[in-house]
């Protein structure tokens, strides 16, 4: 009796182990699945960026020249003016 209740015991235990190590590689595979997807949205999130970056980098460079000959000359052509509210007061 007690030589079959030992019998019973390791075949529950082999039982229990195999179940627990299906259940684990399944949460493995839902897990991978999820940060896979995780993973490539992640992959096109950078590549966004990166690509958002280039046209930035892109766009200041072509359009730095003409800005400060802008500026430039906004700045150094002074024209001295009356205001036209200015009023002598002598």
């Amino acid at each position: 009796k007690g030589k079959r209740l030992k019998q019973a015991k390791e075949e529950a235990i082999a039982e229990i182990d195999h179940y627990r190590l299906q259940r684990e590689k399944e949460f493995r595979n839902k897990q991978t699945n999820v940060m896979g997807s995780q993973g490539n949205l992640s992959a096109k999130i950078e590549e966004q960026t990166a690509e958002t970056i280039r046209n930035l980098t892109s766009s200041y460079h072509k359009n730095m020249e003409s800005m400060m000959k802008k500026l430039l000359s906004t700045i150094c052509d002074i024209n001295p003016e009356v205001h036209p509210n200015f009023r002598d007061a002598v």
